[in-house]
């Protein structure tokens, strides 16, 4: 397996590269378990095959919608936040893999989106788990790698 340590600094990289680019939403790291309100998910494969994971609350959703449409709260709809984490996923994933080697070709899945609530715990069963913190608004991510075919 490749060196997790250099995998979440390049993930975490890619996640404040996105949100802070695209978003204007600002992330710190977090280490208390969390409550999400949606999660959206995208596979990938390639010399390295796994998935991506990020549950976000309501509150995280909204902002970046705001930020990056320019709409007022009020026109913020559900279609509209499944769209945008949909997107901001499969940007992450895309700098994630490009930064992780540039050289190689990685197949991205349509990301899948599902709303419902729960409760994100750092202890969650994954390869790679990540929380962050914006305004009192939270984002779990988490990825898993599956092992190299031989």
């Amino acid at each position: 397996m490749a060196n997790m340590k250099k995998i979440q600094e390049t993930l975490m990289n890619s996640i404040f590269e996105v949100f802070e680019k695209m978003f204007f939403v600002f992330l710190e790291p977090f280490e208390e378990d969390i409550h999400y309100d949606m999660m959206t998910s995208i596979r990938f494969s390639g010399p390295m095959r796994g998935e991506i994971r990020a549950y976000l609350s309501k509150g995280v959703a909204v902002a970046m919608v705001k930020n990056m449409l320019g709409l007022e709260p009020k026109d913020v709809t559900d279609k509209v936040m499944e769209d945008c984490v949909k997107e901001a996923l499969n940007m992450i994933s895309g700098n994630f893999l490009n930064k992780w080697d540039a050289t190689q070709v990685f197949d991205l899945s349509i990301p899948e989106y599902e709303k419902k609530q729960g409760k994100f715990e750092k202890d969650k069963p994954a390869t790679l788990s990540l929380l962050f913190e914006s305004d009192e608004q939270y984002m779990g991510i988490t990825m898993n790698l599956e092992p190299q075919k031989q």
